[in-house]
């Protein structure tokens, strides 16, 4: 896979994009995907946190950094976190420390009627943003609360809208985040630029997902209905450490193969 230069809706195929917050993830999505992005689920994904609230800069920097160098052909994408862009000089201030510690192709930030000025600054000061709509994670404190947007016909036109601004002001694309199919379809039909969705249907340009959801290592065990898991490394590994530890208490590891003579 050649690495992307434009995100735009001449892909042939849906985009992919998964997240990763080390090297060694990285290095085995690299070039197999489309987008890899660094986000703020690492908060509860790799913290334990109940939220994306506590996520500072100084963990997506470390682990911007640290995936970064494993990526050499897909696009790199990072989020930039709560409250570091709650104004236009903070906004640009931490943009650049991302962009400049990090080195990715777009950073992403989770808008509201609110914040499409934050947008338009970014966007006027020349860095590429995904415009995240719908349900926004940053918003919560509590998970549990998260509903499903697009239910009615002024949630529907109010995401259409924030989508359709969104690319007016220059994001590079949209990620629909927790909505109805037909809404998400209505709003990839009625933008130029292309839409990433996370329970947010079939009918988007291309799809994300949290890579430890995808191999089900993450440790929570009431998953959103559109994780889908595609292999599970919790019950592999789990066999693994057991196998380890019989061998261990039977005294055949190490055996001379794994001993310094």
């Amino acid at each position: 896979m050649k690495k992307i230069k434009i995100l735009d809706k001449s892909f042939s195929k849906p985009i992919s994009c998964l997240t990763a917050y080390s090297p060694s993830i990285a290095n085995i999505l690299d070039g197999k995907i489309d987008l890899i992005l660094v986000g703020d689920s690492l908060g509860s994904t790799l913290y334990g946190m109940n939220n994306t609230q506590g996520v500072t800069m100084d963990m997506m920097k470390n682990h911007g950094a640290a995936v970064n160098k494993e990526i050499k052909k897909s696009l790199k994408v990072l989020d930039m976190p709560y409250k570091t862009y709650n104004n236009k000089t903070d906004a640009y201030k931490n943009a650049k420390i991302l962009l400049n510690h990090c080195n990715p192709d777009l950073l992403k930030i989770e808008i509201s009627e609110k914040k499409l000025f934050i947008l338009k600054h970014l966007v006027d000061k020349k860095v590429n943003i995904i415009s995240h709509i719908g349900v926004t994670p940053q918003s919560y404190k509590n998970f549990n609360k998260i509903k499903v947007l697009g239910k009615t016909s002024k949630e529907k036109d109010n995401l259409l809208k924030l989508a359709q601004e969104s690319e007016k002001l220059g994001a590079k694309a949209v990620l629909l985040e927790c909505m109805t199919a037909n809404t998400a379809k209505l709003i990839t039909e009625n933008i130029s630029i292309p839409t990433i969705g996370i329970g947010a249907s079939r009918y988007c340009d291309g799809q994300v997902l949290v890579f430890d959801d995808l191999i089900n290592l993450s440790l929570n065990d009431k998953k959103p209905r559109f994780v889908k898991n595609y292999f599970n490394f919790n019950k592999i590994a789990g066999d693994v450490v057991r196998k380890y530890n019989r061998e261990v208490k039977l005294k055949k590891f190490p055996s001379n193969k794994f001993t310094y003579n």
